[in-house]
């Protein structure tokens, strides 16, 4: 006779705790509900500024952001400063599950995005069957399984479509999508895909998890990333292209993620009375506002300011200068007095969209530039003397003088269509992380304002930069996630601490009595057995894992 999962993770990619929160009062998904009442609970913290690429590789390798050497699915080469694509097969570190399986625990591990199954492991792999993120196609470990699975559930209509092809968008950014955007039959296609899909991945994860003798059982499902990305819009009524009447019929995000609640309830119906169960949901969504469309004229405006000072006449000039000297908070109440002038002189005499892109030789010449960062943060990579091979800025006092005087510059840009700040805040990179020597990573983080579309934006030193965001994705990230946690030594309701994502892997080992030792950064959390009211701080050691109070102070 088969024992149920010692521990069993259910993950939710991208599934919006808010929106899960909000609809489990309303009684729509009545397992997530059950379990905000009876389970601990703790908000996930994910990389600041770049989780959209960081997370899962974080998560799975127990190492920061800044040394998993991937956190965009392209980036600008060092060297050459050419764009070009990077891929997770650059990730450094070793997945947790193999540190496990190298230990004798037998796991099983699904669709955890950017992980690929190409080794043999004590259990089974899946990814890419039911998984946003394509990269590599659908493959399992053992191989075999792959050709089991399709033969006795099928493949899934979006996420496994044309599962050996490889593309650098995910599966649900092309189909069921003929134009720049989708008519309603496309979405009502989109929708009804998606949810058909977790069923049947929902089939697959079941029959695995009822084999049972699971050390580890993780399964992941990407369904609500695709429709939070894809069709937003259908769900946020203030939303500028929101169907009232289509999101009355479909509302996808409602239909996805009731079908997830079910999902879940089904694997907790496997799980056996001593089954320490995690259910994660890894992220936010919301409505997509940012501007990183704008941001390469943006900083080659600010750039050329540096050596051909303001434009404008003398009498502008001036006002300009005089409009900068101003406190930040009075300025952005002239900005938004001034806007709707502004834009009835740009409904008059319309500007055309400007170049969204930089090429190799203005990065080369630039003393910064746009680093991509996926959307939701912006990236701004310094030209720097040493590092970049034309380096224009000197290390020490020249760089922190450009990094001081362009965060004021990116703070100072207004959304012209509300009057409002375009960027809530700038930071640098390196107050988050310890940066590697050899890093892609933007020197500063745009946090963008999100408070509608970004179209057209004004500083005195950049003038009017003009940019349609055109893009098919209406939703995109939000920061934070959700953990539920139930069975032995989790007390019902109690809530935890906050912990970030990059301590789950470890913590999660270390339930099992493995230590993680592949030069992580993740410690071992206190959960489970302790029942925790606080994180404890500092440098720890594992002891008697699996009995009592397993974490020390060092």
């Amino acid at each position: 006779m088969t024992e149920p999962a010692k521990i069993l993770v259910v993950a939710l990619d991208a599934c919006d705790p808010t929106t899960i929160r909000e609809l489990a009062a309303a009684g729509e998904v009545p397992t997530l509900a059950r379990l905000l009442e009876t389970s601990a609970s703790a908000t996930t913290h994910n990389p600041y500024g770049l989780f959209v690429g960081s997370l899962w590789s974080s998560f799975f390798t127990a190492r920061t952001a800044a040394r998993t050497g991937f956190h965009c699915w392209e980036e600008v080469d060092t060297k050459t400063y050419e764009r070009r694509l990077t891929s997770p097969l650059e990730i450094r570190g070793t997945p947790f599950w193999e540190t496990l399986s190298d230990a004798g625990k037998r796991v099983a591990v699904l669709d955890v995005p950017h992980s690929r199954a190409d080794k043999p492991i004590n259990g089974v792999m899946v990814s890419e069957y039911a998984c946003h993120d394509r990269h590599f196609g659908f493959h399992t470990s053992p191989p075999e399984l792959a050709k089991e699975i399709e033969a006795e559930f099928g493949l899934t209509p979006i996420l496994t479509a044309e599962p050996d092809l490889v593309r650098d968008w995910a599966p649900d950014d092309y189909l069921h999508r003929e134009g720049p955007h989708r008519t309603p039959d496309e979405e009502r296609a989109l929708t009804h895909g998606l949810v058909a899909g977790i069923g049947q991945k929902t089939q697959v994860s079941t029959k695995l998890l009822a084999e049972g003798d699971w050390d580890l059982f993780l399964s992941v499902y990407g369904e609500s990333h695709s429709i939070g990305h894809q069709q937003w819009h259908l769900h946020d009524p203030g939303h500028r292209d929101h169907d009232v009447a289509l999101a009355a019929e479909l509302d996808p995000i409602r239909a996805v993620y009731r079908g997830l609640d079910e999902a879940i309830g089904e694997h907790l119906a496997l799980a056996g009375p001593d089954t320490t169960v995690f259910v994660l949901l890894s992220h936010g969504m919301g409505s997509r506002y940012e501007g990183s469309h704008l941001l390469h004229e943006i900083l080659r405006l600010l750039d050329t300011v540096e050596t051909e000072g303001l434009r404008g006449g003398g009498a502008m000039t001036t006002a300009k200068r005089a409009y900068s000297a101003l406190p930040r908070p009075l300025r952005t109440k002239l900005a938004s007095a001034a806007m709707p002038l502004l834009r009835k002189r740009l409904a008059s005499a319309p500007l055309p969209a400007v170049p969204n892109w930089a090429t190799a030789e203005q990065r080369s010449k630039q003393r910064f530039y746009l680093s991509p960062n996926n959307f939701v943060f912006g990236g701004v990579r310094i030209n720097l003397a040493g590092r970049e091979p034309h380096g224009v800025v000197q290390p020490g006092a020249e760089y922190e003088a450009v990094c001081e005087q362009l965060t004021e510059d990116l703070l100072s840009l207004v959304n012209v269509a509300s009057g409002k700040p375009v960027v809530r805040e700038v930071s640098r990179t390196s107050d988050h992380y310890d940066r590697e020597a050899d890093d892609t990573l933007p020197d500063l983080l745009i946090d963008w304002a999100r408070t509608g579309p970004i179209e057209t934006v004004w500083s005195p030193k950049t003038g009017v930069v003009y940019g349609p965001d055109e893009h098919w994705r209406t939703g995109d990230h939000r920061p934070d996630g959700l953990l539920l946690a139930s069975g032995p030594g989790f007390e019902p309701g109690a809530k935890l601490p906050a912990l970030d994502v990059v301590d789950l892997g470890s913590t999660l080992s270390a339930m099992l009595g493995v230590e993680l030792t592949d030069d992580v950064d993740g410690r071992p959390l206190p959960l489970g057995e302790t029942s925790v009211v606080s994180v404890m701080k500092g440098p720890f050691r594992t002891e008697n894992v699996l009995n009592g109070p397993f974490m020390t102070c060092a």
